[in-house]
């Protein structure tokens, strides 16, 4: 039996074995298949085990019993299957530098003739495909630090600053450096005679020209996200190492950490309604003119909310024909300068024990439940006009610490960028999901291409809150024909 771990603020339960495939793109995202189990796995450790299991002592007893090896990820990204066939359907995925428990005698095929493991605590993978087994901890130069599941962030995070910037395979020496830095400068000589020449020149297209250095894996354009799993130095020159083992000169990147918003925990201190102010707003009176007109006036006792603050809301009220909302002081600021999260209803097809998300459209609220009662509210940026999010009720088909997105809206660059490992992603509605967004702070405002943008910090606690969970070591869960349970997703439009 596998267990689902629910946060502090989501009832448990319990699903069985899983095995599925689901296919899912980002926002719009870049991955063709996408199905996963949530398993536990290890976390990299000198010392046995490696996998630290959810279950207990009992269930810790069972892996060292079952799945006595252990593995180390040196693929890409690894495809655990339903069964030990190459074609068997996809479960999950392990990335570069994930440990996890294997059982022993794997099933040898002639497609895989380093054979089949069975995975802790599902599923099978080849070892040929890219796992390092042994019967300790396996030590490679391809282990990269675990996401820090525990932060706002899973990883750091760096925008590529320069027009072009060299992507390595490995650690690069100075000549190799150099011999990228004169590819480029060839490249850019080109690019003013050129577009078109220049582009087959970066290709290696071009027979009378050199091509570029081996070591060089691709040329990452100004604009580009990477994720980033530690810093490392070669020559006095330090490089981040990305969670797919590569390397970029840090000189040549801009680290962004993501705004410090925060949404409101629910409770004894904080109960919904809550209001907040998105843009700037001064308090003022409603004041009577001689011939029953109304005029807005301010005095030096008028208060200035300035944007993200709580504001001390009281109601809506109309004065005239305007719609304003009351504040418990007794003035009053224009409605659009607040967006106000309000309880609603379970909707029909959500029980009384489970965890599910609210997003209102209009006001750009997200309102975390578990069953009837609110424990989370919080900002969100939803689509843009003509990049809607639809709304309706829907469950979380996918979740991933991390998925690579292109297409995410305005503060991304441009449409022509891509940012790799997009935080807690959770795939509700095709592409759409609902995920962190570090590139921005323009939270309760319409700001993405169709998915749900969250604070750092606020989607790490909505990933943490819903079903199912993805597990150390494992990078995605699927929902999708699984059997797991999914929590429900509920947009609407006010």
């Amino acid at each position: 039996m596998l267990r689902i771990a629910a946060s502090a603020h989501a009832a448990p339960a319990r699903a069985l074995l899983l095995c599925a495939t689901l296919a899912v793109t980002g926002c719009k995202g870049d991955r063709a298949e996408a199905a996963g189990t949530h398993a536990a796995a290890p976390t990299p450790a000198a010392a046995r085990p490696a996998a630290q299991p959810a279950g207990g002592a009992g269930e810790r007893t069972r892996m060292d019993a079952e799945f006595p090896l252990d593995g180390l990820v040196t693929g890409a990204q690894l495809k655990v299957r339903s069964k030990p066939e190459p074609d068997a359907l996809t479960v999950g995925w392990l990335r570069v530098g994930s440990r996890v428990r294997l059982a022993p005698d794997p099933v040898k095929t002639p497609t895989c003739r380093s054979g089949f493991h069975r995975v802790y605590p599902t599923g099978h993978a080849c070892a040929g495909e890219g796992i390092q087994v042994g019967p300790a901890p396996p030590e490679s130069e391809l282990a990269v630090n675990p996401p820090a599941k525990h932060d706002p962030l899973p990883y750091r995070y760096f925008f590529v600053k320069e027009p072009k910037v060299p992507e390595y395979h490995r650690l690069p020496s100075r000549d190799e450096q150099r011999a990228a830095r004169d590819f480029l400068a060839r490249y850019f000589e080109l690019q003013q005679k050129s577009a078109e020449r220049a582009e087959k020149f970066i290709r290696g297209e071009l027979a009378s020209e050199t091509t570029s250095p081996t070591v060089v894996r691709r040329y990452l354009e100004r604009g580009f996200f990477v994720a980033g799993a530690g810093v490392e130095e070669r020559s006095s020159r330090q490089f981040v190492r990305t969670v797919r083992g590569t390397y970029l000169k840090l000189s040549q990147l801009e680290e962004r950490k993501g705004g410090s918003f925060r949404g409101v925990e629910l409770g004894a201190e904080h109960a919904l309604p809550l209001a907040w102010a998105v843009r700037e707003a001064t308090a003022f009176s409603v004041k009577p003119r001689d011939d029953g007109s109304l005029r807005w006036a301010t005095d030096e006792q008028s208060p200035t909310y300035p944007r993200l603050a709580l504001v001390p809301w009281a109601g809506r009220e109309r004065a005239g024909t305007e719609l304003l909302h009351k504040l418990k002081d007794g003035r009053y600021i224009k409605h659009w300068f607040a967006a106000i999260a309000e309880k609603i209803a379970r909707p029909q097809g959500v029980r009384a024990d489970e965890p599910w998300v609210h997003i209102n459209v209009e006001q750009q609220t997200l309102v975390l439940y578990q069953g009837d009662e609110p424990v989370y509210a919080t900002l969100v940026s939803t689509g843009l006009e003509g990049h809607d999010t639809p709304v309706g009720l829907f469950q979380i088909r996918a979740k991933y610490i991390a998925d690579s997105m292109s297409d995410i809206g305005p503060e991304a660059g441009d449409d022509r960028y891509s940012i790799e490992d997009v935080p807690w992603t959770q795939y509700f509605s095709g592409s759409i999901a609902v995920h962190g967004a570090f590139w921005h702070e323009r939270f309760g405002l319409r700001r993405s291409h169709g998915c749900v943008n969250l604070s750092p910090y606020d989607a790490h606690r909505v990933f943490n809150h819903t079903w199912p969970v993805v597990e150390d070591g494992w990078h995605g869960v699927s929902t999708d024909k699984t059997g797991l349970p999914a929590s429900k997703v509920y947009v609407s439009e006010r």
